[in-house]
């Protein structure tokens, strides 16, 4: 017989009569349920925060947990509130390792740092996909953990299997990449699927509806994002679907009506995502395809949240969801379709600021006039915006490898608000397992180790979604929060595996952030990184779509190029006698390395544990080692790079040995990384169809020694110019030789607001060789950067932004350089957990 627990819960108010609280409440008493005795002290839900021993935020969302002698204290600001302290206890009551259901920090008192925190499931696989779609077990799971770990928005996503709706060989798998046929028959269309049994179609909206009332049930806001309203549907050769009754004329007439039905069969859907620009299938331009597809939402006579993809998205198309009378959202991407560090980058790619002419008409909006608006925020941060600006973090950076940092988590919690900003979408692990057709049935998991699959394909991430919302939600919030967790699955390990994770986890958003050969997640995945050559002519050249001339590794932009210098950037300044105020590329390979070494430092900790061997210790050390690989092996580039750019520039051969002594230490790190992956992982992970966008670490092992055989032949055959160091190369590198790193000293005096039209006085503090510069830029993307000496003041340096650059709608960011006794320094620059905002933002009043 179960335990059954001796647990009260006083609500003289009756907070739990029913909705959210009702169901943290019956979850609290499940959690107690099943532990084996002792249900603590009686729980008290407190409606009136003003009597109580500790300050209760008036913040929407916000709670507060206290105890004393003869009661816990619950009190919640709303519903939300309520439930976020309800499901604390009853994780703390899952977690306890002793009497005490709810050991743990006393009193606890946490507000919401990010308005929005959401994440998005994505749909790309019938085979690999469907299963969990319709596992309603696995959703009450699913939605319960996501609720405790403080989201409060969930994204099913649809419809985006794949990048361009009209490259018809590509197109597969199509199941719900049109959604409506899929879900609904809408009276007066005769719109349908003829492979699709009715049966079929009615279990899929029931089982929409479900995952609605469920994410309700818990106080989730339940968005549905509709990624495609058309594909070529009369010509698509190999779909294993197809699509009759539309046409172009009745088009946007059916998606008027499927989406009102959609939002009246499914009440619990808070908003819609669209994506706006010629991928969904429509061209840009066709402002009436969207003038019908808004007034279906407003037709289901309710408020519901008109969320448009930002890549592309003008001012029209924003006027048109404002005429819609519902509430709207911007949702740009945070960093192209990659995972950076926690700050907004403080500038784009030179390819992503607009062409004189866009590449066709059907995207003259995404490649035209709008370009900026692909990979950031653009100019969408305007202060008198009347809309919500929500940032989608993209599925680019790791799909597969853990994740969990509380630093980085902390970061983006503070900063995804920036400028006025609302939240974060992030898409969680093993998005795009198994798109455009690529889905291998039993291969969900990624692993062929026996023993490492958990149950259910995101429960290996339990620790990651743990950490990431609670890091949105309170930034500072006690450690307690994750390591709870740590100890009840990996014992003795945890406190290894916490160490090791945290440093691995910083790795690859680093590496994305600082080595940009594409920002399409379909062509750069770095964490099953496509070798791109350090010399011309060398190695696999598959990011030529997306990168300048020449490429090769030096040459890779970062996606900061204010903050971060490309080695052949660098190496081009140092032989024309300049230096560098940005970080360059041996400032990045030494924090890889300082990772690399923290990492295992913690998994030579892991091993004397007696826990060593559990799987899920095992899940979380394999993947803080092949983190840890993927760090030396960048750092190793990084470095060869450098010298790599000097050579080519200057044909001195004498050089040629320090580019062959790096390339092979990185080709020896990556031999680490395929060796421990070779029996774990899948030979084959499937993400899609091209050769980067599948396969292994192993599978790449063979074009990394490939291009270090070039090298080593380019060397030994005296195919390398015997050429003398010229004087400038002989200053480069000895500068390379001798550079310090770029540090942080001094700081800024910035107010916290400025007028608009107004002049804007900003001072430097602190030691400087020289007058520092100030550099400054209006916060919208399509602008460029401005830099100012300061002069000397007193004890300081100050400058004067002038009040007619300062008449904008926008607000303001910006940074000084110097250098002191001979070093670079950034002000503020990163700090050394790298998860700060390395400039200042000032609000326009």
């Amino acid at each position: 017989m179960p335990y059954q627990p001796d647990l009260r819960i006083d609500d003289p108010a009756g907070l739990a009569a029913a909705g959210a609280t009702a169901w943290a409440c019956e979850d609290l008493r499940q959690a107690l349920r099943n532990r084996p005795s002792g249900a603590g002290l009686p729980i008290r839900l407190v409606a009136d925060g003003s009597g109580a021993p500790v300050e209760c935020p008036d913040a929407a969302e916000a709670f507060a947990i206290w105890r004393d002698d003869e009661a816990i204290s619950v009190w919640g600001h709303d519903a939300r509130g309520l439930v976020y302290a309800l499901t604390e206890l009853a994780d703390r009551a899952r977690h306890a390792e002793g009497d005490d259901p709810f050991a743990g920090p006393f009193p606890l008192v946490e507000r919401p740092s990010a308005r929005i925190r959401s994440i998005a499931r994505l749909f790309c696989s019938e085979s690999e996909d469907l299963g969990w779609f319709h596992d309603r077990d696995g959703w009450r799971d699913y939605l319960t953990m996501l609720a405790t770990n403080r989201f409060n928005r969930f994204s099913l996503t649809l419809g985006m299997g794949y990048n361009y709706p009209y490259h018809n060989a590509w197109i597969r798998d199509v199941y719900f990449y049109f959604p409506y046929p899929f879900l609904l028959a809408v009276d007066g269309h005769d719109v349908r699927v003829p492979e699709l049994s009715d049966e079929e179609r009615d279990r899929n909206l029931e089982t929409l509806k479900f995952i609605g009332r469920e994410a309700a049930r818990r106080g989730l806001d339940f968005q549905l994002a509709l990624w495609t309203q058309r594909y070529d549907f009369d010509d698509v050769p190999n779909a294993n679907y197809t699509v009759e009754g539309v046409t172009r004329d009745n088009l946007a007439p059916y998606c008027r009506a499927a989406i009102t039905r959609l939002l009246t069969e499914v009440p619990e859907i808070t908003g819609l995502t669209f994506r706006v620009h010629v991928e969904g299938g429509i061209a840009e331009g066709e402002y009436g395809f969207w003038g019908e597809a808004f007034a279906g939402v407003a037709d289901a006579g309710r408020p519901v949240e008109i969320d448009m993809h930002g890549k592309g998205l003008d001012h029209t198309t924003l006027e048109l969801a404002r005429r819609s009378g519902m509430p709207f959202t911007a949702s740009p991407k945070y960093m192209a379709e990659h995972m950076g560090l926690a700050y907004h980058q403080s500038s784009i790619r030179e390819k992503e600021y607009p062409p004189e002419q866009a590449r066709s008409e059907r995207e003259q909006l995404s490649e035209g006039s709008r370009k900026f608006l692909r990979y950031s925020y653009g100019d969408l941060l305007r202060k008198d915006k009347d809309y919500s600006v929500l940032y989608r973090i993209w599925a680019g950076t790791q799909r597969i490898l853990l994740w969990g940092d509380p630093a980085l988590a902390g970061g983006y919690g503070r900063l995804s608000m920036f400028a006025g900003s609302d939240g974060v979408e992030w898409c969680e692990p093993l998005s795009f397992k198994g798109r455009m057709g690529t889905g291998v049935p039993g291969q969900r998991f990624n692993y062929q180790r026996e023993g490492l699959a958990p149950r259910r394909d995101w429960e290996k991430y339990l620790y990651q979604y743990r950490v990431w919302g609670r890091g949105l939600y309170a930034p500072d919030g006690p450690a307690d929060g994750w390591q709870r967790h740590l100890r009840r699955e990996c014992g003795d390990a945890a406190e290894a595996c916490e160490k090791g994770l945290a440093s691995a986890s910083r790795v690859l958003p680093l590496v994305s952030l600082t080595h940009g050969p594409s920002a399409s997640n379909n062509h750069y995945w770095p964490e099953v990184y496509s070798n791109l050559a350090l010399i011309d002519g060398m190695g696999r050249l598959n990011y030529t779509f997306d990168m300048p001339a020449p490429v090769r590794f030096g040459n890779a932009p970062t996606f900061d190029s204010e903050l971060f210098a490309t080695a052949r950037e660098w190496v081009e300044k140092l032989l024309a006698g300049g230096t560098e105020h940005r970080y360059t590329p041996l400032d990045v390979a030494d924090w890889l390395t300082d990772l690399a070494r923290t990492s295992e430092q913690a998994l030579i900790s892991a091993k004397e544990a007696r826990d060593y061997l559990r799987p899920e210790t095992q899940r979380i050390l394999i993947d803080v080692e092949i983190c840890a690989g993927l760090a030396r092996f960048f750092a190793e580039r990084y470095r060869a790079a450098v010298w790599a750019e000097l050579f080519v520039a200057t044909k001195a051969s004498v050089l040629f040995d320090r580019v062959l002594d790096h390339a092979r230490r990185s080709t020896m790190a990556w031999d680490r990384i395929a060796d421990l992956s070779r029996d774990v992982y899948h030979d084959d992970l499937t993400y899609g169809p091209q050769g980067w966008l599948r396969g292994s670490w192993q599978s790449r092992q063979a074009e990394m020694r490939n291009e270090l055989l070039d090298l080593e032949s380019l060397r030994g055959g005296g195919r390398t110019e015997s050429l003398a160091l010229s004087p400038e190369a002989e200053r480069a590198a000895a500068a390379i030789e001798a550079r310090r790193p770029v540090t942080t000293a001094g700081g800024l005096e910035v107010p916290e607001t400025f007028l608009r039209g107004g002049d804007l006085t900003i001072r430097y503090s602190g030691p400087a060789d020289a007058a520092p510069v100030l550099r400054y830029r209006v916060v919208d993307q399509s602008k460029r950067w401005r830099a100012d000496p300061m002069r000397a003041d007193g004890n300081g340096y100050v400058a004067v932004i002038p009040g007619d650059y300062l008449d904008t709608p926008f607000h303001l960011q910006l940074f000084a350089s110097a250098t002191v006794s001979g070093a670079p320094v950034l002000v503020p620059g990163l700090a050394g957990d790298l998860a700060n905002q390395p400039y200042h933002v000032v609000m326009q009043a």
